[in-house]
């Protein structure tokens, strides 16, 4: 039987794209409990020992089966499964600097984000890639009759990549056998330059099907169960990235959630959902957890593991996160969540999917002093079996999605 290569961003440290792996890994084995599967990125990196998977360079996994395929023929092509995220607005230069160690990228960027065309050559050089996307596999590089399926690619960015990427990077898209993107502004985007892509929500909306007994495991050890011990009544779980660092806006962050703890009587717990570049940084919560009036009422969790992120979303009371995932992974679990933003391509990426998905609940709010406040209201105002509905709903969209990509992908 042909492997299965799953291919996407868990080479470096995100809770959403950890989590598409896991899930993906567990349906198509479910699927086809015999056919061998592969896990691939942009580069190699085993991420076991913070819950991730070993992962291999989808440049260095394809070479590695042509020269066994050359020395015992015949061999069938392998077929690959696009997992999800934001794979279509990622350039390879931002690939890059997210793959290596804090310290490293900051100097990278220090160096190079301004000169485009150097950081652009660098990032080719370093990585060893030659595709216009760093996450989106070329059909010309994998062996003929290997197969393509998407099963819910964003794309939010994708318009404002170089020309010749986004020419490339249809050029890909056509040769897909199946093509799923996650919100309507990519399937717009797509549909303007004549691609047809259906819509399906993003596959985390399957993890309390698919993970749901690891995650309950998770849920009585360690960390989580810890908070489980300390906040008895509830937490709020609270996730800001990176991009929420400077003092004016962890001022205003912590006045809302001094009012939200005092008005709830609910515990308080910070926590990241991605350690690579441009994700999370502790320090940051660190920073906010000393600007709240009780400080000591407030957990900083410190556990990277997938399925430990997953128990505190699961068991939380209130989501606030800037995170889609995280709110994804919360909603899944019917828990009140809501969006924190800022003005970026990360509230853009938000704004698309929510506007896909949640139309009659988007709950995004700017990072005021009232902003929390008024998240929490709208989310848990929310009825709960609105809240189930909508789970139900997502889950059997995104399910039927993944089925039509391993149907189209069948192993020979």
């Amino acid at each position: 039987m042909s492997p299965l290569i799953l291919f996407g961003a868990f080479d470096r440290h995100n809770l959403g794209d950890l989590l598409l792996g896991r899930i993906a890994a567990a349906l198509a084995s479910s699927h086809a409990p015999a056919r061998p599967m592969l896990f691939a990125g942009a580069a190699s990196r085993d991420l076991r020992s913070a819950g991730g998977m070993q992962v291999h360079a989808l440049d260095e996994l394809i070479a590695r089966w042509r020269r066994r395929s050359a020395l015992d023929p015949p061999r069938a092509p392998p077929d690959l499964l696009q997992v999800g995220g934001e794979i279509l607005g990622c350039t390879v230069w931002e690939a890059a600097v997210m793959l290596e160690p804090a310290q490293r990228a900051a100097a990278l960027i220090a160096a190079h984000d301004r000169d485009h065309r150097g950081r652009e050559a660098w990032a080719r050089q370093h990585l060893g890639i030659r595709r216009a996307l760093p996450y989106l596999a070329s059909k010309a590089q994998l062996p003929p009759g290997s197969r393509i399926a998407h099963a819910a690619s964003g794309g939010v960015g994708f318009a404002q990549l170089p020309a010749a990427s986004r020419r490339a990077a249809l050029t890909e898209l056509r040769a897909a056998t199946v093509l799923h993107v996650r919100d309507r502004r990519t399937q717009d985007t797509l549909a303007a330059a004549g691609i047809m892509a259906r819509l399906a929500p993003d596959p985390a909306v399957l993890a309390p099907h698919v993970l749901g007994t690891a995650i309950g495991q998770h849920a009585q050890a360690g960390e989580p169960a810890a908070l489980r011990t300390r906040y008895p009544a509830g937490w709020i779980a609270v996730q800001v990235s990176a991009e929420f660092a400077d003092d004016a806006t962890l001022d205003a962050l912590a006045i809302g959630l001094d009012h939200l703890q005092r008005d709830t009587g609910l515990g308080l717990v910070l926590f990241c959902a991605g350690r690579a570049p441009w994700h999370d940084d502790p320090e940051v919560l660190d920073r906010l957890r000393m600007r709240l009036h009780e400080p000591a009422d407030c957990t900083v969790a410190t556990s990277t593991h997938p399925l430990d992120l997953c128990a505190l979303l699961s068991g939380c009371t209130l989501c606030l996160a800037s995170s889609l995932h995280a709110r994804i992974v919360a909603e899944a679990f019917a828990r009140p969540a809501a969006s924190l933003v800022q003005t970026s391509a990360q509230g853009d990426k938000l704004h698309a999917y929510l506007e896909t998905w949640h139309a009659d609940a988007l709950h995004l709010h700017a990072v005021t002093a009232a902003g929390p406040i008024g998240a929490a209201k709208a989310a848990l105002g929310e009825p709960v079996a609105r809240r189930q509905a909508r789970a139900t709903q997502l889950a059997t969209l995104a399910r039927a999605a993944l089925a039509r990509c391993f149907e189209a992908l069948e192993g020979v």
